[in-house]
């Protein structure tokens, strides 16, 4: 599920965040794709001239993701991809290995495992992560796919 067009605004007017932060929500609001933060920061440069450095949009990110108001995800590739998400909400993935493209999940296919975990091993889970990776459907049509 994705979050509501504009709620970026709605959580910056709620909490109290950083001109860098409110920022980075606004450029995260109406982008389907997972973004990095080389991808938001070329997006601001483009919008404006006096937009954030760099190191802000990274540290704005890392600040967005404590507070829940943003997710990171880690495509293997060794750069972090960032959505905007509704407090304690969270997404999984299908990961292509060929295209790189990624698809949202709509259900959680870790709570039952949770649940059992909490019962047959009395650990208490914080939370998850679950990105699956292997080829689309598209790419698995392609003549000579990898």
């Amino acid at each position: 599920m994705s979050p509501d067009k504009g709620s970026g605004k709605k959580y910056a007017q709620h909490t109290k965040l950083t001109k860098g932060c409110r920022t980075v929500l606004d450029a995260l609001e109406g982008v389907e794709d997972l973004s990095s933060a080389q991808d938001i920061y070329g997006r601001l440069r483009l919008d404006a001239d006096d937009a954030p450095g760099l190191t802000t949009v990274y540290r704005s990110l890392e600040s967005l993701v404590g507070l829940g108001l943003v997710q990171a995800v880690d495509l293997g590739d060794g750069e972090r991809r960032y959505e905007l998400v509704r407090p304690g909400e969270h997404h999984h993935h299908l990961v292509c290995d060929v295209c790189k493209k990624s698809v949202h999940l709509d259900q959680c296919l870790v709570e039952n495992l949770e649940e059992a975990v909490r019962a047959n091993y009395g650990f208490e889970i914080r939370s998850h992560v679950l990105e699956i990776f292997g080829v689309c459907r598209s790419c698995s049509k392609r003549p000579g796919k990898s």
